[in-house]
């Protein structure tokens, strides 16, 4: 793909992703293929679910400037499959998340919330005791084992060449 740097080709998607396979070319080629692939992708829970051939830009053929000045650029375009799906859960719904402040009309205070909590709804957490990792490993290594802890049966460097 040669594409101009100054004068990108019109792409469709602002987040997409393009893969270069062979086997996925040929097995998308076939109507048959493409409607067995979106029944699959559709069991799989994938929403607006689109598969065809469509105009792919290769190389850029020539730069023609329009009345005004403006550079119009010219594309080579190769048919190519393309897939495109949503992962939204439910049909018409937005991937946009609104994330909102409600006021509450109860208690907005957490200590007058707390005070609110009948004795014997409390649940006191005690925490256990705490072991430290370092408190459970030897201080030494056992005599005699001149390798490191890394269990690749690869010999320490630090470690004292072995008595011959």
């Amino acid at each position: 793909v040669d594409w101009d740097e100054e004068y990108p080709p019109q792409m469709g998607e602002e987040y997409s992703q393009i893969i270069y396979s062979t086997k996925l070319y040929r097995f998308f080629k076939y109507i048959e293929n493409r409607d067995v692939a979106k029944s699959v992708l559709k069991e799989r829970g994938l929403k607006k679910i689109r598969l065809g051939i469509e105009g792919y830009p290769t190389y850029k053929e020539k730069v023609k400037k329009r009345p005004g000045g403006r550079p119009e650029v010219i594309y080579n375009y190769v048919q190519r499959p393309f897939i495109r799906m949503s992962w939204e859960k439910e049909e018409g719904k937005s991937r946009h998340v609104d994330f909102q402040c409600v006021k509450s009309k109860s208690i907005t205070n957490l200590a007058a919330a707390a005070a609110d909590i009948p004795q014997d709804q409390l649940v006191v957490m005690h925490p256990g005791p705490q072991v430290d990792e370092l408190d459970i490993l030897p201080s030494h290594p056992p005599s005699g084992n001149h390798y490191s802890n890394n269990y690749s049966n690869e010999p320490d460097p630090d470690a004292p060449s072995p008595a011959v």
